[in-house]
């Protein structure tokens, strides 16, 4: 396995210890506003991906898993759910649905996160629709900026190439699309998708036995791929795992092993998507990890991998202690930002137990973990899963996957979902 040190999908964060943390900060006193609360009709609700920022106009593009099309093909009762956008004016934040799913040979579902290209297109995935198979088990779409027109590069129609993929994709240098899929092959799989000629996609299966991956890829310079698997490694509670090239085909290796705290019974560790610094260092949240005090479970932790000596070594960078600091962290992956701070969420715990946003700060060897935001519930939000972005001004956005207002056949008693912005 040939070490690879620059990864395509880059952040300005330097790593510069593995120490585990020393500290915790009491909870700061961040202020949240509601940017945007879901209805769950046409608007859309439930949204479970990370948002994309546009640094240049502060524009919000996101997704979220029901709504839209009220009468989407095999989906009808919630919608497929949507594409959208949130552009800031003086006067407020205004949502426009980019994209309602279809359903049918159309994608629904999205939760994987939105990739932009330089082409002008955005690309991701949804977990159904597609074809026939019970609905759909996903598709591959890209849809172009502006004209905001959507097209579906590759239907999964078979469980042996994979079915319902859900995290991150990632790109090469050639332009070729990766991604995992949480079912199918043996237990999840690896695939690549070609631009050919005319607009067609060719796919392969680069390896059918990952591991009920949540998560998704990253990639590096040289074309190793990088993820995530719940169901793997010397424990099969989790692993972190390369893909690489070689001229037998494509490898796969566990690079580490999760152990889940609280033994075999718990089942994985629930590693999420990975980030990576500029040194090809790797950063990840696990859900279900680390100090056993949340009703039996693992509370969740931050790692780092790096390579040294010729191999990967972990270092857990923070354990997340009890229900009162919050407790499991969602599947996105970690934001790092230019002054080496990690910044994520946890899908519950904090103040209220409703989830919370937190940041991980570099100081004096160690890692000094602080709440930046506890959800207070109701129309404030709940459940946290897709993590937050960043921008240039330091204000934090992100999105819940429940919260906001209840009440309809989607939203009922526990709400839709909201945008929110943390000022520190």
């Amino acid at each position: 396995m040939v070490r690879r040190t620059c990864l395509l999908l880059v952040s300005f964060f330097v790593f510069a210890s593995s120490a585990l943390l020393i500290s915790v900060i009491p909870a700061a006193a961040g202020t949240e506003k509601i940017l945007y609360t879901f209805r769950g009709g046409d608007d859309g609700g439930w949204p479970w991906a990370p948002l994309l920022l546009d640094n240049r106009t502060g524009t919000l593009y996101g997704t979220t898993e029901v709504g839209g099309n009220a009468l989407c093909q095999n989906y009808f009762q919630f919608g497929c759910g949507i594409i959208f956008e949130l552009t800031p004016s003086p006067s407020g934040w205004t949502e426009t649905v980019l994209y309602r799913f279809q359903g049918g040979n159309d994608g629904a579902h999205p939760r994987a996160p939105l990739f932009p290209r330089p082409d002008g297109y955005f690309y991701s995935t949804t977990t159904a629709g597609g074809g026939a198979i019970q609905g759909g088990i996903g598709t591959a779409y890209r849809i172009r900026a502006g004209t905001w027109r959507e097209e579906v590069i590759h239907r999964f129609t078979s469980y042996n190439s994979g079915a319902y993929p859900q995290g991150a994709i990632a790109f090469d240098g050639s332009g070729d699309l990766f991604g995992l899929t949480q079912n199918g092959g043996a237990a999840g799989v690896a695939f690549e998708l070609s631009p050919k000629l005319a607009g067609q996609w060719a796919g392969q299966v680069l390896y059918a036995d990952i591991g009920s991956p949540y998560a998704g890829v990253i990639t590096d310079s040289l074309g190793n791929v990088y993820g995530t698997s719940d169901d793997n490694g010397v424990f099969n509670e989790g692993s972190v795992f390369e893909l690489s090239q070689s001229q037998q085909g494509w490898q796969f290796a566990n690079i580490y092993s999760f152990q889940d705290s609280c033994g075999m019974f718990c089942g994985g560790t629930q590693p999420g998507d990975l980030a990576a610094d500029k040194r090809g260092n790797l950063f990840g949240f696990t859900g279900d990890a680390g100090l056993p005090n949340c009703n039996g479970f693992g509370c969740g932790t931050a790692f780092a991998m790096t390579y040294r000596d010729g191999r990967w070594q972990e270092k857990t960078l923070y354990e997340f202690r009890n229900q009162t600091d919050g407790w499991g962290p969602g599947y996105a992956a970690p934001t790092l930002d230019g002054d080496g701070n990690i910044y994520g969420t946890t899908q519950g715990g904090g103040q209220y137990g409703y989830g919370t946003v937190f940041k991980l700060s570099h100081i004096n060897g160690g890692w000094t973990k602080t709440t930046l935001f506890s959800f207070p519930g109701g129309a404030g939000g709940t459940e946290p899963i897709g993590g937050v972005v960043v921008d240039q001004h330091g204000n934090i956005f992100g999105t819940t996957y429940n919260g906001g207002k209840a009440g309809g056949k989607t939203c009922k008693r526990y709400g839709c979902g909201i945008v929110f912005e943390v000022k520190p």
